[in-house]
């Protein structure tokens, strides 16, 4: 899944693909470099950014959906958001898949958009939101509590009609989790590959790797994600979410031929 933010903040990227043109060569670029899904997002989720609102995504995002449509009908698209407006118009010009980073705690009538599209639907664990997820790091048992607090939204997404199949889960690597917290659930990947459900790990460039590496710019921080990578094939991920889409792409494929 190749990262394609529209954004003017996200901490990596922010600015670089906000227009319209800049914004499809950078969907041409990932679809070259053998990206399988395009995850678009018009909203920063990064820690302390503001909410711009569904009428701004949904402006952002409804051209480039249709132009994708139109230059590549193949690619599925997935579309970063946790506003049921945005899902429904993004469902309606097109688009495959939801991923809301709040699992349906943000706006509980996405469920129900989800489950009247009959789409995939990728439910992410965290906390609070972008200006509060840092200070609601404490856990009783990180897995178990992870595990736990997806289940309950697996449960209402359930009870509102979206079908068990539908589900992707993500247990929110960076979302009000520590250094070390982050670290713990990729060491105990195999507990939610254990669920019954695909699963889904977003990771590139963040912060936590950078404090592992000591190393400041988002955009040099490839080797630890291609590390992440690696142990992302040997738990038997299902789907990585990353900006570096060939490079990352070898490393998979590297490891497959290993293991």
């Amino acid at each position: 899944m190749a990262i394609v933010n529209i954004t003017e903040d996200s901490f990596s990227d922010g600015g670089l693909f906000i227009d319209f043109k800049a914004a499809i060569n950078r969907v041409c670029f990932c679809i070259q470099q053998g990206a399988h899904i395009l995850d678009l997002g018009a909203q920063s989720t990064r820690p302390g950014a503001s909410d711009v609102g569904a009428e701004v995504e949904i402006k952002r995002l409804i051209p480039l959906i249709k132009e994708i449509k139109l230059l590549h009908p193949e690619v599925i698209i997935s579309i970063d958001t946790f506003h049921h407006e945005v899902a429904f118009s993004a469902l309606d010009a097109g688009a495959h898949w939801i991923n809301d980073i709040s699992g349906g705690r943000h706006d509980p009538n996405i469920f129900n958009v989800v489950a009247d599209f009959g789409c995939p639907y990728i439910l992410t664990h965290s906390r609070g939101n972008s200006k509060t997820m840092d200070s609601l790091a404490q856990y009783q048992n990180l897995v178990i509590d992870v595990k736990d607090e997806l289940i309950r939204q697996i449960d209402s997404a359930l009870s509102i009609g979206i079908n068990s199949n539908q589900i992707i889960i993500d247990p929110g690597l960076g979302f009000a989790k520590t250094v070390d917290q982050n670290l713990f659930l990729l060491r105990n990947l195999e507990q939610f590959i254990s669920m019954p459900y695909p699963i889904l790990i977003g990771a590139s460039r963040k912060r936590f790797i950078g404090s592992v590496l000591n190393e400041t710019d988002p955009n040099k921080r490839i080797f630890g994600m291609a590390a992440i990578a690696s142990r992302c094939v040997i738990a038997g991920v299902d789907f990585l979410r990353v900006h570096d889409i060939r490079e990352i792409h070898q490393v998979l494929m590297m490891t497959k031929s290993i293991i």
